[in-house]
């Protein structure tokens, strides 16, 4: 049942962000047919982990953050489309451990590097939470670059806006002996060079 669920959100999502938002994606070749990967994007909106669900061949599992899920019946539907409660103050213990069982048990997992959406639009250097996942599942990170989103739903924004999206996903990423934060770093460089 949840399998259907995800597959109608996920046709309905394809439907309405061709219509609404004029949806292009560049590089989808770039997400392995099977097997884990890590998906690392900036972050100016909440509309981010639809338009990267949308745009992914795979299904995928998202950090949330948990206030996100007090209202039991959107928490029941943002699970069944991939969301792990992310506790801020903690996210380097447990909920990092919850998304590194995903990852090797072979699943795709998003990580906004940035720690938060950008007010701005303007990409920040990544946190080490990427890095952790990175060394620990020997998963490759694939870096996302987002366009068009912050002015569709605004950090403040109450209403959604037709606005063009694309998403440029790039050439996968692998790390070895790295610092955490130095592959936050590096992986938000390699997502402010995508074109």
């Amino acid at each position: 049942m949840k399998r259907f669920i995800y597959m109608s959100m996920k046709l309905l999502g394809i439907i309405l962000f061709k219509i609404l938002f004029y949806l292009e994606v560049k590089g989808r070749e770039n997400i392995p047919k099977k097997g884990p990967f890590i998906l690392a994007s900036n972050h100016t909106s909440y509309l981010d982990p639809l338009v990267l669900g949308v745009a992914s061949p795979r299904p995928l599992y998202y950090l949330a953050k948990i206030s996100l899920f007090k209202n039991p019946v959107f928490s029941s539907f943002i699970q069944i489309l991939g969301a792990i409660p992310l506790e801020r103050d903690s996210s380097s213990s447990y909920t990092l451990r919850s998304a590194l069982k995903l990852i090797k048990n072979g699943h795709g997992v998003v990580i906004f590097p940035e720690g938060t959406r950008s007010e701005d639009g303007k990409i920040k250097d990544g946190k080490g939470g990427v890095g952790f996942l990175s060394l620990k599942s020997s998963a490759p990170v694939i870096p996302v670059k987002i366009k068009g989103t912050g002015k569709a739903l605004p950090v403040r924004g109450k209403f959604v806006k037709p606005t063009k999206v694309k998403v440029i996903i790039g050439q996968p990423l692998y790390f070895g002996k790295e610092d955490y934060s130095e592959i936050g770093k590096i992986v938000m460089e390699k997502v402010r060079s995508l074109k």
